[in-house]
């Protein structure tokens, strides 16, 4: 098993003085760092900025998204491929859990197409994992079984990619990241979030369905974060 470390596309946008949703800037990006062989790959994070459908539901006052430009997920695939970057993982737009946690059914076909894109990204890029960020954080009710019925089915239309679910934070009543990422099949351990909990403990008694870590970091003498880096597990 070998033990990858990547990095997370959209903040280290800044390292080359680009933003976020930038997305050909941050390839310039991602190709220096790759050449400076500082890392194995990299975590390509989808931003809603990029949905031409409708403004993103959360950070919303990131960007205007008026002026983002918009990509779909087959650009997106064409555009990195083209770049020759190792994706050891790609990120779901972080909308796609307060399109679940709707009351409204057009917003949850809305994000099984989120969670279907995503993984269609990843299959195109030959990445492995395919992280999602499943609820929405602020919510105090939502429906846990209805969440996990619309996405594993649909990730179970892509079987090569590891469908992975962040223990995020969330104000359900009840519940922890822990009590609800424990159930999937994949997890991703953010250590920030776990220590926020103090649920680090917990995630020894599923360690085996852990398949990357986000930690966070900074380059010295650089105004903004070098990236969360990613340990990843294939």
């Amino acid at each position: 098993m070998a033990n990858l470390i990547s990095v997370s596309s959209a903040p280290i946008a800044g390292y080359g003085d680009k933003e976020y949703y930038d997305l050909l800037g941050t390839l310039e990006v991602m190709r220096t760092i790759f050449r400076e062989s500082v890392v194995d790959g990299f975590e390509l994070q989808l931003e809603p900025e990029w949905n031409i459908e409708n403004p993103p539901l959360t950070d919303t006052i990131l960007a205007d998204w008026t002026e983002t430009p918009k990509y779909s997920a087959e650009e997106i695939v064409a555009l990195v491929a083209k770049a020759k970057l190792p994706i050891l993982s790609v990120h779901a737009s972080r909308d796609v859990g307060n399109y679940l946690c709707s009351n409204r059914e057009k917003d949850w076909e809305r994000g099984r197409r989120v969670i279907h894109e995503a993984l269609s990204t990843a299959e195109g890029l030959d990445s492995k994992v395919c992280v999602f960020h499943l609820w929405d954080t602020w919510k105090t009710d939502f429906d846990v079984h209805h969440i996990k019925r619309v996405f594993l089915d649909t990730v179970s239309q892509f079987p090569k990619v590891k469908a992975s679910v962040e223990n995020i934070p969330t104000h359900l009543e009840g519940f922890t990241p822990f009590e609800l990422v424990r159930s999937f099949d994949f997890v991703t351990l953010d250590l920030k979030w776990a220590a926020l909990y103090g649920e680090l403990d917990s995630f020894e008694s599923i360690v085996n369905t852990i398949v990357n870590v986000h930690m966070r970091g900074k380059v010295a003498g650089r105004r903004m974060v070098y990236g969360s880096l990613k340990l990843q597990f294939l």
